[in-house]
């Protein structure tokens, strides 16, 4: 990453269940000029507007989209030869298409959930290369998350090549998961397309502000910048961990600040 401007951007779920519009013009407030989407209406009921409705709050406040994560609760039924297999992929189709339509460059896509590990199977990689030519036709990215098993993760890149398939590095997972920490940003720097920041303290999945855990960020940083990445350093932390926080004021000001220390760079955002 050349670009000397650093932007941030934040997970438009972040802890706290107040209304949309709400959280969107909080976030702006509080320095963020880009955000993390939810492409999917499974919260519906509580969050009272629709994936497509939350894109246009999003813009009109001000805001720019950088990814939007894709569900993932019934992923590891992709890598079977079954109904729901086709289901999924069928759902992740249409969902690439919806992207294109909103114009978000990029989706954020689980390869497995939970901690057991499906096969890697041949319908699995069909249904994968049949993504990746639905992202190539409608130019949108895919980002591969990094979670529990990057064995999965490692296969999938190094056996599909395509400019439209890459790397989405989640900071906190890598190394509470990866059994070799902080290599995945050299091995895939051709083809990180998005980025989940968060610190982690060795035992669970925190989601902890940047600074507080364990991870090094000066490893991060420099793997970030060696990479092809040009987007804003994007958070994914969880207000959970912090019960002493009264206000999502006070929570988004946290997140802001550990970034920018993390970062130890003076301030260059846009005034």
């Amino acid at each position: 990453m050349t670009d000397s401007k650093i932007s941030l951007g934040i997970f438009i779920w972040f802890g706290y269940r107040i209304p949309i519009p709400e959280r969107l013009r909080l976030i702006r407030e509080n320095g963020f000029e880009t955000v993390l989407h939810w492409w999917d209406d499974s919260f519906l009921e509580l969050e009272k507007f629709t994936k497509e409705e939350q894109a246009d709050l999003i813009r009109k406040e001000g805001l720019y989209i950088e990814n939007a994560h894709l569900q993932f609760n019934d992923v590891n039924h992709l890598w079977f030869d079954t109904l729901d297999g086709q289901t999924v992929l069928e759902n992740y189709l249409s969902d690439l298409d919806g992207l294109a339509k909103y114009e978000i460059p990029v989706a954020v896509l689980h390869l497995s959930t939970g901690q057991g590990s499906p096969p890697i199977s041949d319908i699995g990689m069909r249904r994968i290369h049949s993504l990746v030519k639905m992202a190539e036709k409608c130019g949108v990215r895919i980002a591969l998350e990094n979670v529990r098993h990057t064995h999965i993760l490692n296969h999938v890149l190094d056996s599909v090549e395509s400019p439209m398939l890459g790397l989405c590095y989640d900071s906190g997972h890598d190394y509470i998961w990866n059994p070799t920490p902080y290599d995945l940003l050299e091995k895939y720097k051709d083809r990180l397309f998005a980025l989940h920041l968060h610190d982690n303290a060795g035992q669970n999945d925190d989601h902890i502000a940047l600074g507080t855990g364990k991870i090094n960020w000066d490893i991060v940083w420099a793997g970030i910048a060696n990479s092809i990445y040009s987007g804003s350093y994007s958070l994914e932390m969880d207000s959970i961990e912090i019960p002493e926080l009264q206000t999502p004021q006070e929570y988004l000001k946290l997140c802001f600040e550990s970034a920018v220390n993390a970062l130890q760079v003076k301030k260059v955002w846009n005034e």
